[in-house]
């Protein structure tokens, strides 16, 4: 993960190096610092368990990795017999389970062969429940199977393993979770979500229901960056931000508070989200993205200067 650097350098030595140019663009990603309340963070579930199966077409090997995350809200509480009338039931009221599937990728065995391997997040208090009573599990993988066949078109053979002595498969994947989407999720009354029939031999009702709330579009990744203050009497901080593939401004989402710098292009798959030491006056921050160089900078005068 790149790590902010702050130093004092030659204005003339920077200007000569970026060769900003403002052109039209610049008064538009200007007008981006006006978003203050930005709504998603990133956030990497710790290991649970982990499932191997393997695709009905071609064969080939699945690991579904169940991870949890306090970021992702529980379920309504019940009972295992509340729960078993919900399955029994055409019309399973409110009862929902919150979850984030990441996107599949491909990672090597210890035989070197390559497998499909996805994230399942959910929240550590329902993991719990999970792991620990037989009728909430055969219940939370029945969903899980569904809304990998649902989100991904995957069908699976009905051999299921839980492998006892791991808890993850590879490296588990950062998730992007948007709070106002988590909020929205849990309030909305379900009417879109996804029904579910029976899914191998575990019969369950018509009616229960999955809330995906996140997924991960692309692999999330930090752009490499620098920021510094420059020996020209003026009390700025300066930020450069490398973004080699971003070929337009409109990519790019920049929310700057008071000591807080988010940039974002979900297009790309950047998400940087760093404080800072100082308190920076927002309404006179000023930007510019060089196509050339692929550069970002942003000039923010602080407080006291």
């Amino acid at each position: 993960m790149s790590k902010p650097i702050f130093l004092d350098v030659d204005s003339s030595i920077v200007e000569q190096n970026l060769l900003i140019k403002k052109d039209s663009e610049e008064d538009e990603l200007n007008k981006l610092f006006e978003q203050r309340n930005y709504p998603s963070k990133l956030i990497k579930p710790t290991p649970g368990f982990c499932i191997k199966t393997r695709e009905l077409a071609g064969n080939g090997k699945v690991f579904i990795n169940i991870c949890q995350t306090d970021a992702i809200p529980p379920p309504k509480d019940i009972t295992t017999a509340e729960l078993q009338e919900i399955l029994e039931s055409d019309e399973p009221g409110d009862y929902r389970v919150p979850m984030s599937i990441g996107e599949t990728r491909i990672e090597s065995d210890k035989k070197g062969e390559k497998a499909k391997v996805c994230d399942v997040a959910i929240n550590p208090s329902f993991f719990n429940k999970v792991t620990s009573i037989p009728e909430f599990k055969n219940f939370f993988l029945a969903i899980v199977f569904h809304g990998l066949q649902d989100k991904y078109n995957l069908d699976f053979v009905e051999e299921k393993i839980i492998l006892q002595n791991r808890k993850a498969f590879g490296t588990l994947q950062t998730h992007r979770i948007q709070q106002r989407e988590i909020e929205q999720k849990m309030a909305a009354n379900g009417s879109d979500a996804p029904l579910l029939g029976s899914v191998g031999d575990t019969k369950i009702g018509r009616k229960p229901m999955i809330e995906t709330i996140s997924s991960v579009d692309n692999v999330v990744k930090e752009p490499d960056y620098r920021l510094y203050k420059k020996k020209d009497g003026q009390n700025c901080l300066h930020g450069e931000f490398k973004l080699p593939d971003v070929i337009s401004v409109k990519e790019l989402t920049l929310d700057v508070g008071e000591d807080r710098i988010l940039l974002e292009s979900k297009v790309r798959g950047y998400l940087l989200d760093i404080f800072v030491p100082y308190i920076i006056k927002q309404k006179n921050c000023s930007s510019a993205f060089n196509k050339s160089s692929k550069v970002l900078t942003v000039t923010m005068p602080l407080v006291g200067g």
